[in-house]
């Protein structure tokens, strides 16, 4: 198919949802949300997920009757996390139709597989095995991410969109740079996008903690190698300033867009207080790259260029 023709039916697909995020977000209305697909994972880390408490999984036909529900309501935008989604990949291939497009954000411990209307995320934690194993308290995961990488965009023939989300901590925020000339230049990417570590009360990962001088220094680092990469590094301008401590203080879960238009779901289908981060997050030095996109899409700035990154970022 030639490629104008392809990109035209891709819009056409895209215009529906725009529409209706548009009408959404005016309105004051959520249009996305985060699923726990599992309750599981096979890796170690000390992640956000950890310090929630552990419930029991819905079955996969009420876990696809809850996603019809959200479809029924209007919702167009579902992210799949966890635990770790591809714990159970049948159930991805049953759920992943019926939203209109997918986030699906995922260790990259296992075999990756193409779902539809579903761009994968994949959490890369260090520019090399040795950071990011070390992140991730689980020995090989980088090399595991490299070859299931290769072999997905192998055999889908550029039809498998993946981004890295990279959280920035105290052990791999210096990389920056270094994550982003590696792999942009092994090509097994689309782009990186970057998050900001934010503090979990009862978590235990208080060695990653950011101070508020490396924050500062986070922003203007990104600023810098934004100039150098471009798109690649998926954050724009505008989202990076958002990340700055002196933006981040003055956030509330009032004023938070992804408190706001997104509502998070654990396995057992019950809501999530506040964000997918849990009521125990601190918003005050909340780094996360949803809430920066929404505070530059939506709140107060309608910057064209975050615009142009969602969609980039988006599958139909």
């Amino acid at each position: 198919m030639p490629t104008h023709s392809k990109g035209a039916r891709r819009y056409a697909r895209l215009l529906p949802i725009v529409a209706a995020v548009a009408l959404k977000t005016y309105k004051g209305n959520a249009w996305s949300f985060s699923f726990n697909v599992t309750d599981r994972c096979p890796i170690g880390c000390s992640c956000y997920w950890r310090a929630q408490a552990r419930v029991k999984e819905l079955d996969d036909d009420s876990i696809a009757a809850f996603f019809h529900g959200m479809r029924r309501q209007g919702f167009v935008h579902a992210t799949l996390i966890g635990g770790e989604p591809y714990v159970n990949p049948r159930l991805l291939e049953r759920i992943t139709p019926i939203m209109p497009t997918n986030w699906i954000v995922t260790s990259g411990t296992t075999p990756l597989r193409w779902f539809p209307k579903t761009t994968h995320m994949i959490s890369v934690d260090g520019k090399d095995a040795v950071t990011h194993n070390s992140v991730r308290q689980s020995a090989g995961l980088f090399e595991r991410i490299e070859k299931h990488l290769s072999r997905a965009r192998t055999q889908w023939r550029g039809e498998f969109p993946a981004f890295a989300h990279c959280v920035l901590n105290a052990i791999n925020f210096q990389q920056i740079g270094d994550i982003l000339t590696y792999w942009s230049g092994n090509q097994l990417l689309d782009g990186v996008v970057f998050s900001t570590a934010t503090p979990i009360r009862d978590s235990k990962d208080n060695h990653l903690r950011l101070s508020e001088k490396s924050r500062e220094w986070i922003v203007e680092e990104l600023m810098r190698q934004k100039r150098r990469f471009g798109d690649f590094l998926c954050n724009t301008e505008s989202m990076i300033q958002d990340v700055h401590p002196l933006e981040t203080k003055q956030q509330t879960p009032e004023t938070c867009g992804t408190a706001r238009l997104t509502q998070s779901f654990d396995t057992a289908g019950d809501r999530i207080k506040r964000c997918i981060l849990s009521e125990k997050a601190d918003c005050l030095e909340c780094g996360c790259v949803i809430t920066a996109i929404y505070t530059s899409l939506f709140t107060r700035k309608h910057d064209p260029a975050t615009f142009g990154m969602m969609l980039r970022l988006t599958t139909v």
